[in-house]
C-alpha cells in the first residue's frame, strides 16, 4: 500500500525549527517529538484527498523536547521544535543530505544568521493571538471551506441537472416520434421514423459516455462496470452494428428497441436530474426501481433480436470484415463478433439486473422506512 506524505514547510530563526503541515481537517494525530526525531501520522484533507498521511524525520540536530510544541488548527499543523543548541544555524534539516519531495522551504518565516533584522515577531504570526481569537480564525477557515465545497457542489449539480435534462429531452423525442409513428402509420413507415430519430438517439447515446467519466471521477455515486457495460453495449450495437446496416432500417425491431431504450431513460434522466436538486419524489423514486423490471429483460430480448437479424446482412456482404490478404496482414470476421456481443448480453445482462434488484431493495427500503415515519409523525 502506498504511504502518502503530506506536504511539509519548515524554516528556522537562531532559536527554534518551525514546521507546517498542509493537512487540514486531521482526525486521530499520532505525533511523537524525541531529541533527534519527528514522526507524524494522522487523517486528513492532503494534496492526494482525503487519507491518512505519514511522515518521519530525523533532525540534523538535537531539539528541547519539552519547550518544543505542536498546535492543530483546522487548517495546517504548526510545530515550534526549540534547538538544544541556541543560534546553530542548520544547513538542512534532516541528518541525511537526501532530498524529499514532500519537504519545502517556508519563505515566509526564513531567517538566517546574516538577517539583520533580529526580529523573531514574524515566525509565528499566531502566538501573541488568544485562545478566542484562534478559535475564531479557525472557525473562519472552516466556513471558507464550507464555502468553497458548497461553490464546487452547486457547479456540479448545476452541470450534472442540465445534462439530465438534455439526455431525457433527446430520448423524450425519440419516444414521441417512433410511437406517433407506429401507432398512425404502422410499419410501412418504419424507415422514415428511423432516419428522423437516428440523430437524435445516436447524439444521446454519444453523450452518454461522459457517464463513463462521472463514474470514474467520483462525480457521481455509480457502479462503474454497470455504467459501462449499458453505454458500450448501446453504442457498439447502435453504431457497429444497425446504422452501418441499411437492410435493418426500416425492420420494425429496431423502433422496438429505441422504444425500450428511450422508456427505461425517461424514468432514469428526470429521477437523477430532481436529484440534483435535492428534490425526491416517491412516485418518481419508485417508478426508477421498478420500470426496468419488465423492460431491460425486454430490453435485452430485442438486442438479441436485432442482432440475429443483422447476421445474414453482414455474412453475405462481408461489411465490418476484414479478410486475407491486406496491409495489416490481420483477417477479421464480423459476424463473429456478433455471436460474442450476443454472449455478452446475456452474460451483462444478467449481471445488470442482480445489480438493479440489490438497488432496488436498499432504495424502496429506505423510502417506504421514511415514508412510514412521516405517516406516524
Amino acid at each position: 500500500m502506498e504511504v502518502l506524505h503530506p506536504l511539509v514547510y519548515w524554516a528556522q530563526t537562531k532559536d527554534k525549527i518551525t514546521l507546517k503541515v498542509d493537512l487540514s481537517d486531521v482526525s486521530s494525530p499520532k505525533i511523537d517529538i524525541k531529541e533527534n526525531e519527528l514522526s507524524f501520522k494522522g487523517y486528513g484533507q492532503g494534496a492526494k484527498g482525503l487519507h491518512e498521511y505519514e511522515f518521519q524525520l530525523e533532525l540534523n540536530d538535537d531539539i528541547d523536547t519539552e519547550k518544543s510544541a505542536y498546535r492543530i488548527s483546522g487548517r495546517h499543523i504548526d510545530f515550534n521544535l526549540y534547538k538544544v543548541t541556541e543560534g546553530a544555524w542548520w544547513d538542512r534539516l534532516t541528518k541525511k543530505k537526501t532530498r524529499l519531495a514532500w519537504l519545502r522551504i517556508d519563505f515566509d518565516r526564513w531567517r538566517n544568521e546574516y538577517d539583520s533584522s533580529g526580529k523573531e515577531d514574524d515566525d509565528d504570526p499566531t502566538k501573541d493571538l488568544s485562545p478566542e481569537q484562534m478559535e475564531h480564525f479557525d472557525k473562519l477557515g472552516k466556513d471558507i471551506m464550507a464555502e468553497k465545497d458548497k461553490a464546487y457542489s452547486d457547479i456540479k449539480n448545476m452541470y450534472l441537472f442540465f445534462y439530465n435534462l438534455f439526455q431525457f429531452s433527446a430520448f423524450a423525442y425519440t419516444f414521441m416520434y417512433m410511437l406517433q409513428r407506429y401507432a398512425v402509420h404502422g410499419k410501412d413507415e418504419m424507415k422514415e421514423a428511423f432516419d428522423r430519430t437516428i440523430i437524435s438517439i445516436g447524439i444521446a447515446q454519444l453523450f452518454s459516455m461522459l457517464e463513463l467519466v462521472h463514474a470514474f471521477t467520483g462525480l457521481v455515486k455509480s457502479n462503474l462496470m454497470a455504467t459501462l457495460m449499458q453505454v458500450m453495449g448501446r453504442n457498439l450495437l447502435l453504431f457497429a452494428v444497425i446504422l452501418p446496416a441499411e437492410p435493418l432500417h426500416p425492420q420494425p425491431m429496431v423502433c422496438y428497441l429505441f422504444l425500450v431504450w428511450s422508456a427505461v431513460e425517461l424514468v432514469r434522466y428526470p429521477f437523477y436530474a430532481f436529484g440534483c436538486m435535492d428534490l425526491e419524489f416517491e412516485t418518481l423514486t419508485w417508478l426508477r426501481y421498478t420500470v426496468w423490471i419488465p423492460l431491460y429483460p425486454l430490453g435485452f430480448l430485442t438486442e438479441v433480436i436485432v442482432i440475429l437479424l443483422a447476421l445474414p446482412h453482414y455474412k453475405d456482404s462481408g461489411q465490418n470484415s476484414l479478410s486475407l490478404p491486406n496491409q495489416l496482414n490481420f483477417a477479421f470476421y464480423f459476424p463473429y463478433y456478433l455471436y460474442f456481443h450476443i454472449f455478452s448480453i446475456v452474460i451483462g445482462g444478467i449481471s445488470q439486473i442482480r445489480y438493479m434488484w440489490r438497488s432496488r431493495k436498499k432504495r424502496l427500503a429506505v423510502l417506504f422506512s421514511s415514508a412510514g415515519k412521516e405517516k406516524m409523525s
